[in-house]
């Protein structure tokens, strides 16, 4: 009998200890959810909002600006890489280059058509090497052009005085990475 009411008190106390733990958990919750964090963009006016997005857009284009400043100084000569529209050259031999992007999004080629003209009085045989760089300035790839690149139609080795050809073939990348620039080296 003594033994029963000694584990009924233990019990009663330890009934009014989760009672009491359950009270203050349900006080420190109604506590933790009534604080309120206020957001800075709710309420704050559509004007505002719209004047934080132009900053921050004119603020990416000047760190694109910047970056774009910094590969071009560490790597001369180069030229922004612009598909399908035709950019003259104008180095040497070389009349005008033309980039295009062929293939799937999982399985990019990259292509060129080229332009030489030789306006000299001699011969010219061509050694032209292109090379693409991402937009950090990395090599990514180049092209040596060859004479299995010219049309079917063109046959002979090198430019005749005032004769214009056209070479195109397939850029190999050595890196998985899209072109940003280019740079032609005529020999």
């Amino acid at each position: 009998m003594l033994v029963s009411l000694v584990l009924g008190a233990m019990l009663m106390v330890t009934g009014i200890g989760w009672m009491v733990t359950a009270y203050k958990l349900s006080a420190t919750k109604q506590q933790f959810f009534s604080r309120h964090i206020p957001d800075p963009v709710v309420g704050a006016p559509a004007d505002d909002l719209r004047s934080r997005v132009s900053a921050l857009e004119q603020e990416v284009l000047t760190l694109q600006e910047e970056k774009a400043s910094l590969v071009q100084n560490r790597i001369p000569d180069l030229n922004p890489l612009v598909f399908d529209t035709t950019v003259p050259v104008g180095q040497g031999y070389v009349k005008n280059i033309r980039f295009t992007q062929t293939g799937t999004e999982t399985d990019k080629k990259f292509e060129y058509f080229v332009i030489l003209q030789n306006d000299g009085e001699r011969r010219i045989t061509p050694d032209v090497v292109i090379y693409l760089f991402d937009s950090l300035g990395i090599q990514i790839g180049m092209a040596r052009l060859a004479d299995n690149d010219i049309s079917p139609d063109t046959t002979g080795r090198g430019l005749k005085e005032g004769e214009s050809r056209s070479y195109f073939s397939q850029i190999q990348l050595i890196r998985d990475r899209d072109p940003a620039y280019f740079h032609i080296e005529v020999k």
